[in-house]
């Protein structure tokens, strides 16, 4: 008796610990740093929408920096680099062209990486992402 009621206890823990663990662990993850980053470019291109020229360029590279910081260990790396590199050319810009092409070539990575996540997982997020990237080319080809 002593041993099946042990035996049971331990059934039941196991049992709860099971239900108490997350239902996507690993790369089912992957895109959701992704769209929280599309959500902090959303909001960060609001206030850069004051700015113009090489003051606007800044300003956009340090959202696709706080952006880049959002991302999760289940997002693509090359979603990271691809966003800092931008920061880094954007910064460096000194005419709307250089500052364009940094955005078009962040936006091509990403649009790799939501081919690539198209067949695997989800990508909505990093679609979020190319919607952000969108808009900061907008806003710089307005008011760059």
């Amino acid at each position: 008796m002593i041993t099946s009621t042990a035996r049971g206890l331990r059934i039941i823990m196991a049992l709860l610990l099971f239900t108490a663990a997350p239902g996507t662990i690993g790369p089912a993850h992957a895109g959701g740093g992704a769209a929280a980053a599309a959500e902090v470019g959303t909001a960060g291109l609001q206030s850069c929408s004051a700015s113009a020229g090489k003051a606007l360029y800044d300003c956009v590279a340090g959202v696709l920096d706080r952006m880049g910081g959002t991302l999760n260990r289940y997002d693509p790396p090359e979603a990271r680099s691809a966003l800092q590199t931008a920061a880094s050319q954007l910064r460096a810009a000194s005419s709307k062209a250089q500052a364009l092409s940094a955005i078009s070539v962040c936006r091509s990575v990403f649009a790799s990486l939501v081919k690539q996540a198209t067949a695997s997982s989800h990508p909505a997020g990093l679609s979020a992402v190319i919607g952000v990237l969108s808009k900061a080319a907008q806003l710089i080809q307005s008011k760059g």
